[in-house]
């Protein structure tokens, strides 16, 4: 399946597409979009929070939420995050 949707995409060396990078790709989107602990933890299939909550810790949305208090800022709104984002994470992996 997951070299089926890298194909769909157009996207290069699909022979390097996993489940795993999907999920991991797909669970990262859905932290900086704001998504809290128990909807990651769904998404992704984990019992367990620490998984979800590494998603959270590193999401973009929660450093700049981190930078904000630092900086005596207002916390910003939740950030999205489009398409291209997908396939900056994915194109890491390259």
């Amino acid at each position: 399946m997951p070299k089926n949707i890298a194909s769909f995409l157009n996207l290069p060396y699909l022979e390097q597409y996993t489940g795993h990078c999907f999920r991991r790709s797909s669970t990262s989107i859905l932290a900086d979009s704001g998504a809290d602990l128990l909807t990651i933890k769904r998404h992704g299939g984990w019992k367990s929070n620490t998984v979800a909550e590494g998603y959270i810790d590193t999401s973009k949305g929660n450093k700049k939420k981190i930078a904000a208090k630092i900086l005596g800022e207002e916390t910003p709104s939740a950030i999205s995050c489009e398409v291209s984002c997908f396939f900056e994470l994915i194109g890491k992996k390259n």
